[in-house]
């Protein structure tokens, strides 16, 4: 271990584990996997670091005990440096040392920075709900959920497909909902619980998140892409699932799932606007007007893109239509939500529980511009 040569370690190869040496790994060549509780019922894989990583340096330069462990994925060319060889090693090979040096501080840094940013401030308690996670504007909310009140709403045991972390998740049981109705905007209410509030999951490890029937779906080799996009957001991200499952929860696992879909889906835009719709509905309930006319416009910005650029079939091309001139009507542009209304009551292909829809939203529309002349 305290040869400075390059070790060359084959697939599938223990790098370094939690018996071997206190040491630092630098990567030179290959890929490795880090994973803590390696082999145990427990095992979490964490990510992945290839050429001109290094990983365990506070192991090294703290004296700490080594937690995780280094598994060879490819064929790895590394340098093990220890306790024992480091000055050797910052002598022989200055230009890799001052390189994980500037690293090292570069990280401090950017937490640092991170954490002046979180700091609470005197706001009301405002900020003890923030995150860089969301958007400016956003606030600290309450929503009702009603987890641990409701038969409706059960715990199952889930496991994140990525870094395998075990954790349960609330699984609404749908077949005992009961309906009150159905909002002019398609949105539809119910007595006992709201699905919406239930309807993302989010790994409190590794922060994955995804809609539940979508969640265990994506592939373990987008590993790496997912990590990127959420890495900026774990340090001020505390992700509470289970019967702890609080308001800024539901929130982060939407932004969070808003983030993980372009990496985990081949074709994301459709799964993309349905989050932002979804969003625009949270901040509804929570009557934060501003926030909920920001969310509408992403939508907006969505579906537009969906019905200009994508090939979608013509039931889809149907309900974007709607949701187009929905999302018009609410930021008050009726002469554009009259437009797509017009055309789904033009088409015979309209379903008619659609096209009655669209015929009280164009009932209303005028009903507001005949106020308005007459004001």
């Amino acid at each position: 271990m305290d040869n400075l040569t390059i070790q060359k370690f084959p697939q599938g190869a223990i790098i370094i584990s939690d018996t071997s040496p206190k040491a630092m790994i630098v990567v030179v060549q290959g890929t490795a996997g880090i994973y803590k509780n390696y082999k145990m019922a427990n095992e979490v894989f964490v990510k992945s670091i290839s050429s001109g990583s290094f990983h365990c340096e506070q192991t090294l330069f703290l004296n700490r005990e080594q937690e995780e462990t280094l598994i060879a994925l490819s064929d790895v060319m590394a340098f093990v440096v220890t306790r024992n060889n480091v000055k050797d090693f910052y002598a022989k090979y200055s230009d890799v040392a001052f390189t994980i040096t500037e690293s090292i501080y570069k990280r401090l840094d950017d937490a640092t920075a991170l954490i002046n940013k979180l700091q609470p401030k005197t706001d009301g308690g405002q900020a003890s709900q923030k995150s860089t996670l969301f958007p400016e504007g956003h606030g600290s909310y309450t929503l009702p959920l009603m987890h641990g009140k409701s038969d409706i709403i059960v715990l199952n045991k889930a496991a994140c497909p990525l870094c395998g972390c075990k954790f349960e998740s609330h699984y609404i049981l749908n077949s005992r909902l009961r309906q009150l109705g159905t909002d002019p905007d398609g949105r539809v209410r119910y007595k006992d619980a709201e699905p919406l509030y239930y309807s993302i999951m989010t790994c409190p490890n590794c922060l994955y998140s995804a809609e539940l029937t979508a969640f265990a779906e994506v592939p373990k080799r987008y590993a790496d892409a997912i990590n990127q996009k959420i890495a900026p957001y774990k340090l001020g991200t505390v992700i509470k699932e289970g019967n702890e499952r609080d308001t800024f929860s539901v929130f982060a696992g939407f932004y969070l799932a808003l983030l993980c879909a372009p990496a985990a889906l081949e074709s994301h835009e459709m799964t993309s606007a349905g989050l932002w719709l979804k969003i625009s509905r949270l901040y509804e309930d929570c009557k934060d007007k501003k926030m909920h006319l920001y969310a509408v416009k992403q939508t907006l910005d969505a579906y537009n893109y969906i019905y200009a650029n994508l090939r979608i079939n013509e039931k889809q091309t149907q309900q974007v239509r709607f949701l187009i001139g929905e999302q018009y009507f609410k930021l008050g542009d009726y002469d554009a939500a009259r437009q797509f209304f017009f055309m789904l009551k033009a088409d015979k292909e309209t379903p008619s529980t659609l096209k009655r829809q669209v015929e009280l939203r164009l009932e209303t529309i005028r009903e507001i511009k005949k106020a308005a002349e007459n004001a």
